[in-house]
């Protein structure tokens, strides 16, 4: 079943981390759709991952999320 989440991260700021983010989603999810809006800092994430994964995969990264 597929998910959509929303995450505000404070420290996406250029295209380098929208990669860095959707590398680390894609990791625990091939198939997850990530939309980025780096003026808002906002995420929308198309996922069948759980919300706690996608958190911890985000964190990991280096791009904790709200």
């Amino acid at each position: 079943m597929e998910l959509i989440m929303q995450f505000s991260i404070a420290r996406m700021s250029c295209g380098g981390c929208v990669k860095a983010i959707t590398a680390a989603i894609v990791s625990i999810d091939a198939n997850a759709k990530v939309e980025a809006d780096t003026v808002s800092k906002q995420v929308t994430v198309e996922t069948s991952a759980s919300r706690d994964d996608v958190l911890k995969a985000l964190d990991t990264a280096g791009y904790p999320a709200a």
